[in-house]
């Protein structure tokens, strides 16, 4: 009998371990058929439990799918904000691009109402002393400018270049003190010279003391210096100051071009001269 147990040992408990399963899956069966206090017990006692865990697991899936998206969103606006700024920067190129070109094309088109020699120069650098008033300007004896050219813009003189380097060249303004332009008043006729003031403006003097000059009066280049084109408007009267004893009177002007904000000019030769104006009556606005 022991023989027989020995050597069918793995057959017998092979067969017992079955056995034993099939009990238990029946006994399962049997006890989801019929109320059982236990194991109700059990269940109501662990649901508690089993909320808190739960609840646990919710919260925590939770805060991390708001962490997620709160770092995404914090991406998101960096890269909105680059953005924002690209487009600022672009906007900002654009306009001053756009300003740039209305500049240029007033220029050109001031340039294709003279005869002779006219090039455009842009304003590289200017003198921040007050007793001299002068620019730089980025173009010099390599572009053919020469000392005694004058420098206009649309809106009217500007000054004469002084000196020249072979890529540069420095402009005297008219409102520095050792200027001079001559000079008429275009409703009147009476002439002088325009020369700079100490204070930021210019004034026409040598004008006989009866001529007719009053304020608002316009005045222009008479085109006799041999440097400025005729019919170029210089400036508008100020005022009018007339001495008791002397023979002359004297005129303060204040320029028409904006000589402070100057970005663009346009380089003449002496023998240049305006097309359009055979006096000085109609100058160039």
């Amino acid at each position: 009998m022991l023989e027989f147990l020995r050597r069918n040992r793995i057959v017998l408990t092979s067969g017992s371990l079955l056995l034993i399963s099939l009990l238990l899956v029946s006994t399962g069966v049997r006890s989801r058929r019929r109320n059982d206090p236990f194991a109700t017990l059990l269940l109501e006692g662990m649901r508690p439990l089993q909320v808190l865990v739960s609840d646990a697991v919710g919260a925590a899936a939770t805060g991390w799918t708001q962490y997620v998206d709160l770092v995404n969103v914090r991406a998101e606006n960096e890269s909105l904000r680059r953005r924002v700024a690209e487009l600022e920067q672009n906007a900002a190129r654009l306009t001053e691009l756009e300003e740039t070109n209305q500049r240029l094309t007033e220029l050109l088109g001031f340039k294709s109402a003279l005869e002779g020699q006219a090039q455009t120069a842009q304003v590289s650098g200017r003198d921040p002393g007050a007793l001299f008033q002068s620019l730089t300007l980025d173009k010099g004896e390599h572009e053919g400018i020469r000392k005694g050219f004058a420098v206009l813009s649309s809106a009217g003189v500007i000054g004469q270049v002084v000196s020249t380097s072979p890529h540069a060249s420095r402009v005297l303004l008219i409102t520095d003190h050792n200027s001079g332009v001559d000079a008429i008043v275009q409703r009147s006729r009476a002439r002088g010279i325009v020369a700079g003031a100490l204070a930021d403006g210019c004034v026409m003097k040598y004008l006989q003391r009866g001529e007719d000059v009053q304020v608002g009066d316009r005045v222009a280049t008479s085109g006799l210096d041999g440097i400025f084109p005729r019919g170029m408007l210089i400036g508008e009267v100020t005022k009018v100051s007339r001495n008791h004893r002397g023979l002359l009177q004297m005129a303060e002007i204040k320029p028409s071009a904006p000589l402070e904000r100057l970005e663009e000019v346009l380089v003449v030769a002496p023998n240049a001269r305006l097309l359009d104006s055979g006096d000085a009556n109609n100058p160039p606005s």
